[in-house]
């Protein structure tokens, strides 16, 4: 059995779209709705126009990590498929992904993801870099084959259900969004699991505007705070700290002469959490397989 798990707030319409569209290639699977708290009334036109889908209602807006760990613990199937709202997805799309999942060691899987509103860009195959003591995600572009990745993005992504539980899913402390898809991915690495890239599957990512109508000056202090504070959580190599330490008060001064105001408070939230970060980490440490640089070097990220 496999589960399709849709997390949604305030898209109403874009559920609609996405059931209607997809019904063909989703048919034959388990698909439920974890609804967010919405005020548009979602729950209502769920249950009375698609009773045969599982809507999982919140009464309180927690999020994209709260509503998929609801989604997920409202489900018992051994594999999880995660899809924005905003997706569209092939027939047969989970064909070239499922026999992967034979390695007991992949954790997740990614489809080649497609963005038209961004000139077609592929952001499925998911990487990083480390810069001036500030780790960053980017994506490669058109890479041949199956690979290793950093993370699967979690609009679009197949997980095994065992590996997510022993994680305790995704990590609420990002809520509301940002960066809680490549803790989840990073923390799999430190425990020698994998997360592949498979471009044999392809997926259209609309880009809604599910975050985008957020303010802008609230996206840029979220995106700063859960930045940091990955860093913060995840990275153990002494190096790689010394590294942060010693470039943050620069990188700070840089923010300030800027004038980017956002990061800027993203970043007094993430110091003001900074011991519930270090705390977490201490408490996955014991699970570790994998170090901060052989992780890198799995995974072709440049190791300063």
């Amino acid at each position: 059995m496999i589960d399709i798990i849709v997390p949604s707030f305030n898209g109403r319409e874009l559920v609609r779209r996405f059931l209607e569209n997809n019904a063909p290639s989703l048919a034959k699977y388990r698909l439920g709705v974890v609804d967010d708290a919405s005020e548009d009334g979602s729950v209502e036109f769920l249950r009375s126009n698609f009773p045969e889908v599982l809507v999982v209602a919140r009464e309180k807006n927690g999020g994209f990590a709260a509503a998929v760990n609801d989604g997920i613990r409202a489900t018992d199937s051994d594999l999880i498929v995660l899809l924005n709202n905003d997706v569209e997805v092939n027939p047969n799309f989970l064909d070239p992904i499922l026999p992967l999942f034979e390695d007991e060691r992949v954790f997740a899987i990614s489809p080649r993801i497609i963005v038209p509103s961004l000139g077609g860009l592929d952001e499925g195959a998911k990487t990083g870099f480390w810069r001036h003591g500030i780790f960053y995600t980017s994506q490669l572009q058109n890479p041949s084959g199956t690979r290793p990745i950093l993370y699967a993005t979690g609009c679009a992504a197949v997980y095994r259900r065992s590996h997510l539980e022993e994680l305790g899913g995704f990590d609420e402390a990002y809520s509301p969004f940002y960066w809680e898809d490549a803790d989840l991915g990073y923390r799999a690495w430190k425990r020698g699991w994998k997360t592949i890239y498979q471009p044999s599957s392809q997926v259209i990512h609309q880009h809604s505007a599910s975050v985008s109508r957020f303010d802008p000056k609230f996206t840029g202090r979220i995106k700063a705070r859960n930045g940091l504070f990955f860093i913060w959580r995840n990275i153990e190599d002494e190096r790689l700290l010394a590294t942060h330490r010693r470039w943050l008060p620069l990188v700070v001064v840089r923010r300030i002469a800027a004038r980017d105001w956002p990061w800027i408070a993203g970043f007094r939230e993430a110091w003001n959490r900074r011991r519930e970060a270090i705390e977490a980490r201490a408490r996955d440490s014991i699970h570790r397989r994998l170090s901060d640089t052989e992780i890198f070097d799995k995974l072709g990220i440049e190791n300063p």
